[in-house]
This record gives structure tokens, sequence and C-alpha cells, in this order.
């Protein structure tokens, strides 16, 4: 059975999609969440004999109870994700990253977590090892540049993961596949997942690469991962009124010819981290609106980038102009989502959400 899996952060709008587009989750569409924050439940102040405790704000009539720090205690993020699944399968990759690996200066936003995983491999363990709490979480054990691991840890991080875990992953880039191979090959079965991640590398390069891993030997279902929007491009680069050439989606069609049994990518979204600047008021207001036929993403754009997310009421207006090749059976929850906007026309997290909900459903249903 051929598999898609939609690779998501855990940002707010990526579990809104996975909130909404659960009904197309199946076990040909499993979500890959890369987990960069912790959810936690609120705790509030309260006093000796447990009543709550209020606070008034400066130039506020309305006094609000007190709310408390978070703390370890207080984490549910893998009880929040099981929640909004409702039964559906979800992998789970707790998010590491390296120095070099996101290579700007801009200052990124509430990534503590990651940072902690990165950094200490005993807490990156410990988190790894609770997935086995819940029943349709499948672990991914995660290796690249910075994040290798020896041998031996692995095989004792996948044997204790088997303990409580019907299921794990196994997640490379094609430079470390080879050193691994004799592994995989002894503790991974077939109700396990090989995960080749070529990240942003142009798949024509990789041919020999994708060769051997569809010629290496395991009962693991084998899947190819990738990247194919480019960080480094931005949105007032793209083209207007036509497909795209800088998103190579190659890899959703490539991966059948390598004999795989599926294939994941970012949903037309960037492989990125969430930034303080939140985005900021400026830049081009950009549509990309994925199309299975021709597997590519029409670009709409507003040139005037000073007009920022005010720009998207054009970007509206020319995508209602081309529903009926959009979405000529009316079908699209994306479009329809589009044909709502009345005096309000999103943000850049609005159309990031239509981005990835628009291609999810084009997987599914065609």
């Amino acid at each position: 059975m051929d598999m898609y899996i939609p690779i998501m952060k855990n940002r707010d709008e990526e579990i809104r999609v996975i909130q909404t587009m659960n009904e197309y989750f199946s076990d040909s569409i499993i979500p890959l969440i890369e987990i960069y924050k912790d959810f936690y439940l609120t705790q509030y102040k309260k006093d000796e004999a447990g009543n709550f405790l209020y606070e008034k704000k400066p130039n506020s009539k309305k006094r609000n109870r007190i709310k408390l720090p978070p703390t370890e205690a207080d984490i549910i993020t893998l009880k929040h994700i099981e929640k909004i699944l409702k039964g559906k399968k979800a992998f789970i990759d707790f998010f590491r990253f390296s120095a070099n690996e996101y290579d700007d200066s801009r200052s990124f936003n509430n990534v503590e977590l990651s940072i902690h995983l990165s950094r200490d491999f005993a807490y990156y363990k410990t988190r790894m090892l609770d997935i086995g709490n819940y029943e349709n979480l499948i672990p991914v054990i995660s290796i690249k540049e910075g994040f290798s691991i020896s041998e031996f840890d692995l095989i004792r991080l996948i044997n204790q993961l088997k303990e409580s875990n019907s299921s794990i992953s196994i997640r490379i880039t094609d430079s470390f596949f080879d050193e691994f191979e004799e592994v995989f090959e002894q503790h991974l079965t077939e109700n396990d997942y090989l995960m080749l991640d070529i990240r942003n590398q142009n798949i024509d390069s990789k041919f020999i690469e994708l060769e051997e891993f569809r010629d290496f030997e395991t009962d693991a279902k084998k899947i190819l991962l990738n990247s194919p929007r480019s960080r480094k491009i931005k949105n007032g680069d793209y083209e207007h009124l036509e497909f795209t050439k800088k998103i190579n989606n190659k890899a959703s069609i490539l991966y059948k010819h390598y004999k795989l049994d599926g294939f994941g990518d970012f949903g037309g979204l960037k492989d990125d981290l969430p930034v303080n600047a939140g985005g900021g008021p400026m830049g081009t207001a950009l549509a990309l609106i994925y199309c299975k036929e021709v597997n590519a993403f029409y670009s709409i754009k507003h040139n005037d980038s000073s007009a920022g997310v005010r720009g998207y009421r054009f970007v509206r207006n020319d995508v209602l102009l081309r529903i009926s090749y959009f979405d000529p059976t009316r079908s699209c929850s994306a479009i329809q989502k589009i044909e709502c906007m009345e005096d309000k026309f999103g943000t850049w997290k609005t159309w990031n959400n239509i981005t990835l909900t628009r291609y999810i459903e084009e997987q599914a249903t065609k």
C-alpha cells in the first residue's frame, strides 16, 4: 500500500491542520510531527484553602486568575497530540537541530525544548521512551548531521522502544545510511518504517543513493522523505499566475519508480523554525495551490511587498477567478476556506494552513 507522510512541526497552525484533516488520515496517510516545543496544562495559583487567587492588571477592570509558570510536571504534549488525532496514527520525532542546520542569522522563537533535546541525549531518550505510553504514536529515531549515534546506543534504543511500541521508525539522511545497514537488517521488522531523508537536495542527483535504497533488503516499509521548497527563496521570488518551477515535487512520483512504499514532504511549506519576528507586517502575499494532475504548485502573489498581508485581498481574487480549475467539483475544503473570506483575508499563517490543507486533500482524494 502506497503511503504519504505529511511532515509538520507542532506549530499552532499545523496542529489546526491535523485537527481539520483528521478524516483523511489512515494507514495510507500518517503525519510525522516534529516536536520542537511542549504543550502545558495551565495551572493557577491558589491559597491555603484551595481557592483560586486573582489579580487585576493595569488599566483593566477585570480580575483574572493568577497563572503559575509551567513546570515539567505540567507537560501534556503527547497527550494533546493523541487527543486531536482521535485514534489515528502519527509518527513522533522529538526535533533536534544543529547550529548550522538553519543557516541564517534570525533569532528563533520558542525552541527551548529542541535546544534541550539537542544538547542532552539522556533527556532526548527519556522523551522518546515516553511515546510508548501512547498507543497510536510511533517513535522516530532521527539520525542526521550533528546527531549521529553509536551502533551500540542505536541498537539499545531500538530494543528499548520495541518493548512498549508495536512499530518504530528510523529517519536517516543518505550520508549516514551505509554506516547502519547491518543494524537495520537485523533489528527492523515488517511493523517498522525506514525513512531515507534527502532533505532539500535535488532528487535528480540522488539516483545512486535511491537505487541502493531500493535494493536494500529489509522487512520494514521504505519511505523517501524530502523538503522540496527551499528556505532561501522568498515569497517575492515566486512566479505569478503560473506553475512554479521553484518547488521540485518529483519525489512524489519517483518513489514509485524506485519501488519504495511511500514518500513524505512538508506539504508545500518550508522546513523552517518559528522566528521571534513572527513574520513581520511586510512581505509579499503568496498563495501556493497544489494540483496533483500536474504535480505542481500554482503560484499567485501580490507584488507590492509593502502591502504585507493586505495583499491577500488581491491573491484571494486571483484564486477565485480560477476556481473552476482548482475545484471543479466544489469539494476542496481549502478553496472553500478562501471563498468564505469576506472582510478579512488572512495572514501568513492562514495561507500556510490553506497550502498544507489543499496538499493533503489532493494526495488523499485523487
